[in-house]
């Protein structure tokens, strides 16, 4: 699955020390090729919506299955 950076979510990652923004990328790269990883959907989500954990950070990202797209939105600290 590819995953593409939208606007809001390239600049809160610019915004972040290299290493964490690093270990962030690591996390996403891992969940579009396995699908593992520390993910979960709040109540108020909707059914594409997911936040994915890493560390102290949440990423806020959505899954189109038929495009085999991730989207990154947001990536906040915690």
């Amino acid at each position: 699955m590819a995953r593409r950076l939208d606007s809001p979510g390239r600049v809160a990652l610019e915004r972040l020390p290299w290493t964490d923004a690093a270990r962030i990328d690591e996390a996403v790269e891992r969940f579009a090729r396995t699908g593992e990883g520390d993910f979960y959907r709040l109540p108020e989500d909707d059914a594409v919506t997911l936040r994915l954990r890493v560390g102290s950070y949440r990423v806020r990202l959505t899954r189109d299955v038929r495009e085999r797209v991730l989207r990154i939105w947001w990536v906040y600290r915690a």
